[in-house]
C-alpha cells in the first residue's frame, strides 16, 4: 500500500534530520583535529554552505548585493563597485539601521591602511560558528579566489583570524579569540620586547606573555604582528591594546591583558590577505 502524504512527509523530515545530524557530527570532529575527516569536511562546507547563505539572505537582506559587487578579481573594479554600494547605502541608512551597519563595515573595508602591497580578497560572512566549541566563521570566497589555508583575515580595525579550511567557493576562518590561536606581536612603533598573543575564548579578551626582565611593554601600548622569523603573518597588522601588565612570580616573564581592537560582534564583511610567508 502506498504511503500516505503524512507518512511521506514524516519520512522526508526524518531523512533530512539524519543528514543534518551527520553533517554536524563530521564538522565537529574534523575541527577538533580528527584528520581522516578533513576531506569530508571540505566537501560538507561546499555542499552545505549555500544553506547558510540562504539563511543569511532571510535575516540580513541588506547584504544581498555583496556577491554582485565582489566577483571581480581586479582590485580597482572591485573598489569602484564598493563605492557604488556605499553611495546606495548612504541614502538608505537614514531610515534603515541594518543598512547603516552594512555601510560602516563596507567603508572600513575600502581603504585598509595597514595592508601595504598585499593583495586583498574581500568576502561576506555567510555563517557563524560551525561548532559549539569553536570560534569560527564561514565566508563566501575560497580557492577559486586564490585563498589557501593559513592566510590572515582582517577587518578594518585589524587582525581577526586565519583561514583553516578551504573549498572552491567557501573558507572557514578561525577567529583570534580561539584558545588555540597564537600570534607573535610587538609594540607598534617600538623595537625590543616581543610577545606571543593568545585567544582566551572571550569576546574581545586576549592574553600575552613576555620574556625578559626589562620589558618595554606598558598599558595602552598597541600591539601589532611582529612578522619576524617564520611568522605566518606579515608585520604590523593591528591586534589589540595592552590593558594590564602583570607579575607572574618570575623576574623573566610578565603576563599581559590585551583588548582586541577589532569588533567581532555582528561581523558582516572581512578581507583575506593573499599572503604567504617568504619561506613558503
Amino acid at each position: 500500500m502506498a504511503l500516505s502524504r503524512r507518512g511521506l512527509r514524516s519520512r522526508t523530515r526524518f531523512t533530512i534530520f539524519l543528514l543534518v545530524l551527520t553533517a554536524i557530527s563530521l564538522l565537529t570532529l574534523d575541527f577538533r583535529g580528527f584528520g581522516p575527516l578533513e576531506t569530508a569536511h571540505n566537501v560538507a562546507v561546499a555542499i552545505f554552505g549555500p544553506v547558510g547563505d540562504a539563511g543569511s539572505r532571510v535575516f540580513r537582506p541588506v547584504g544581498d548585493a555583496w556577491n554582485g559587487a565582489f566577483r571581480y578579481g581586479d582590485v580597482e573594479a572591485e573598489n569602484n563597485r564598493l563605492k557604488d554600494r556605499i553611495n546606495q547605502l548612504e541614502t538608505q541608512s537614514a531610515t534603515d539601521k541594518g543598512a547603516q551597519q552594512e555601510l560602516d563595515q563596507l567603508k572600513s573595508q575600502l581603504n585598509i591602511g595597514f595592508l601595504g602591497q598585499i593583495p586583498p580578497v574581500r568576502a561576506q560572512v555567510s555563517s557563524g560558528a560551525i561548532g559549539n566549541f569553536e570560534d569560527t566563521i564561514e565566508i563566501d570566497k575560497g580557492s577559486s579566489s586564490g585563498i589557501v589555508t593559513g592566510m590572515p583575515v582582517v577587518s578594518g580595525e585589524g587582525l581577526i583570524g586565519k583561514v583553516v579550511r578551504v573549498s572552491d567557493n567557501r573558507s572557514v576562518v578561525k577567529l583570534i579569540t580561539n584558545r588555540d590561536f597564537n600570534v607573535g606581536a610587538k609594540v607598534n612603533g617600538k623595537s625590543g620586547t616581543t610577545t606571543v598573543v593568545t585567544g582566551t575564548g572571550g569576546e574581545r579578551n586576549l592574553k600575552g606573555t613576555t620574556d625578559g626582565k626589562d620589558t618595554q611593554i606598558a598599558p595602552d601600548d598597541v600591539l601589532v604582528t611582529s612578522g619576524i622569523g617564520t611568522s605566518q603573518y606579515p608585520a604590523d597588522l593591528p591586534i589589540g591594546k595592552v590593558t594590564a601588565v602583570n607579575d607572574t612570580g618570575s623576574e623573566l616573564q610578565k603576563a599581559l591583558d590585551v583588548e582586541l581592537l577589532a569588533n567581532l560582534i555582528d561581523l558582516e564583511y572581512v578581507t583575506v590577505l593573499l599572503y604567504q610567508p617568504p619561506n613558503q
